[in-house]
């Protein structure tokens, strides 16, 4: 059952807000714009302490990007969640503008995209990720001294355990051929990881170059700018019917520019996959769950040959 407006928009009376706009609504809160170049964040799981080590994020990422990225100015507990006001910041989402993939024009987005993944790749992780958590877990993803093979794999079977293995042909064989090799690959040099590079996540300006990135938490933490492509092949357009399509379209540009493997990229994104297929578990929207998405990949022939060798 949705949570009702009249509940969210208490949160932000409580707080002087009564005009408060609704801008987006997605797993992490509800985003809403205040005026004066401000806007809140209504969060609909995180505790005091995520958001006070998201803030100290926020601060040590400030600038060091080639985009404006959000910072938290202030934070609140007006009822019966953490609010955060924050600067409003320029620009509009990639989805808005972006032609449709194969339309004319829809390398221009691709190209945006991929600069926004090669500049998060060229960032070194600070030390402040051994300490934050990602989606809904309550320990730090990577705590310091656990390698990133380690931390991923880890991640992998907590989240497969809670996974519908009805849904998918000879899972168990599959998920313990996909542990095995993510264990096998060379541990990269820890770089900054979003995690969650999305059309919706990117702000443009009229010529779809990137101004904004936002959004960082559901997925952010020190790995391998490698699976960060690979995410971002998924998510771009993940409830597309060309879904595959669009992932070998930007899989290929990966290769191309960032000298991405494309095996590595399907390897992370059956990975990311089984990540967040039950992410909408706990969303007070009731929104789709990914699960189907990700046994239709797991089912798919090249999944199958790749998890079979």
């Amino acid at each position: 059952m949705s949570l009702p407006n009249s509940l969210l928009h208490e949160q932000l009376d409580a707080l002087g807000y009564r005009d408060a706009e609704q801008l987006a609504i997605g797993m992490q809160g509800a985003v809403y714009r205040l005026g004066g170049e401000k806007v809140a964040k209504i969060w609909f799981h995180a505790d005091e302490n995520e958001l006070r080590t998201l803030a100290e994020l926020y601060g040590v990422l400030d600038g060091r990007l080639p985009y404006r990225t959000p910072r938290i100015r202030e934070l609140r507990r007006p009822g019966a969640y953490w609010v955060t006001i924050e600067d409003e910041l320029p620009g509009v989402p990639l989805y808005e503008l972006a032609p449709e993939f194969g339309r004319p024009g829809w390398e221009r987005a691709r190209d945006c995209v991929v600069e926004v993944v090669e500049a998060l790749a060229q960032l070194e992780a600070p030390e402040v990720l051994s300490r934050t958590t990602v989606l809904d877990e309550t320990g730090p993803f990577r705590p310091e001294g656990v390698s990133w093979r380690e931390a991923l794999t880890g991640l992998v079977r907590r989240r497969a355990a809670r996974f519908d293995t009805k849904l998918v042909n000879d899972f168990d064989a599959k998920l313990e051929a996909l542990l095995g090799r993510l264990a096998d690959l060379k541990e990269p040099e820890p770089r900054f990881v979003h995690g969650d590079v999305t059309a919706g996540n990117i702000l443009v300006d009229d010529e779809l170059r990137p101004v904004t990135l936002l959004d960082f938490g559901l997925l952010t933490m020190a790995g391998d700018p490698v699976f960060e492509a690979a995410a971002t092949a998924s998510v771009i357009d993940l409830w597309s019917p060309r879904a595959r399509e669009v992932e070998a379209a930007y899989d290929a540009a990966f290769a191309t520019r960032l000298g991405y493997d494309p095996e590595q990229l399907l390897l992370y994104r059956c990975a990311y996959s089984l990540i967040i297929a039950n992410a909408h578990d706990n969303d007070p929207y009731d929104r789709d769950s990914h699960a189907p998405l990700t046994a239709k990949l797991f089912n798919s022939p090249h999944v199958t040959a790749l998890l079979s060798r």
